[in-house]
């Protein structure tokens, strides 16, 4: 089952399975996250998704994009290899060839302007005419929507 319809399954059981939501997930949404990379069916899968409402995280080439972003602007055409190289550059514990693990609690605090840095390729992509090309990611709209479900459901702060 690719990522596309299993994101698909788990949005009709939402959908068809509480007679009344738990008020902590009237607003939970689907998301599918994945790379363009080469896969013959990637297109198809974006559309599975936005037919039935899923929200997509879409990197092209690949995720190492997005997390480069937070660390620089990269608005070069890439190969995920070169992606990977690039990523390992910046972050020394990347390796392409492990686990490719990074360090999230240092990239956390710089998520806004990844997803400034993603918003603005995005737009490049765009104006060029080629919306959500090489290179580009959507993955911060899926953290901006993360970062905003937290702040509705964290208790008031002291002092605000």
């Amino acid at each position: 089952m690719t990522v596309a319809e299993r994101a698909v399954e788990e949005a009709e059981t939402r959908k068809r399975g509480r007679a009344k939501p738990d008020p902590f997930e009237e607003g939970d949404r689907v998301w599918a996250v994945f790379d363009r990379d080469a896969h013959p069916r990637f297109d198809e899968a974006v559309a599975l998704c936005e037919r039935h409402g899923i929200g997509v995280a879409r990197s092209d080439p690949c995720f190492e994009l997005w997390l480069i972003l937070h660390e620089r602007e990269y608005d070069r055409p890439c190969s995920r290899v070169e992606a990977q190289t690039e990523l390992a550059r910046r972050r020394s514990e990347y390796d392409k060839r492990a686990a490719k693990t990074v360090d999230c609690d240092d990239l956390a605090r710089r998520v806004e302007k990844a997803e400034q840095r993603a918003k603005a390729q995005l737009r490049r992509r765009t104006e060029e005419g080629a919306p959500f090309g090489n290179p580009s990611t959507t993955v911060g709209r899926l953290t901006r929507e993360i970062r905003e479900a937290a702040d509705l459901f964290s208790p008031p702060r002291e002092g605000v």
